[in-house]
This record gives structure tokens, C-alpha cells and sequence, in this order.
């Protein structure tokens, strides 16, 4: 069974939280513009799937 990636792990649920993020800003009344919301999204899965330690597999490695 395969495992899932680290990388892929962190990004997606950065970017599930930032987007609870901006709703919940948006119910407090905050206008929140739908570019700058996807902008945030977008650089903080980024940037939580680069920081992310690589998950090893041992079945690539030589």
C-alpha cells in the first residue's frame, strides 16, 4: 500500500486551513477579494509543501 508524501500531506492541509481562513474572515465581515484569497492559498500550500520533509521509500532507493 502506498504511503502518501509528506509534501503532499502539508500542502493540502495548509491550504484546507487557509481557505477555513478567509471564510471565516469573510463571515466576520472582512472582505477578503477572491484573487488575494487564491494568492494565499496557493503560496502557503506552496511553501508548507517545500518546507515539508521528504518522505522516504525504500523501494526506490538503490
Amino acid at each position: 500500500m502506498a504511503r502518501i508524501e509528506k509534501k503532499v500531506t502539508a500542502s493540502t492541509a495548509s491550504a484546507a486551513a487557509v481557505t477555513v481562513l478567509v471564510f471565516v474572515a469573510g463571515q466576520l465581515g472582512m472582505d477578503v477579494q477572491q484573487d488575494v484569497a487564491a494568492a494565499a492559498v496557493t503560496l502557503v500550500a506552496a511553501g508548507a509543501g517545500w518546507l515539508a520533509p521528504h518522505t522516504k521509500r525504500p523501494e526506490l532507493e538503490g
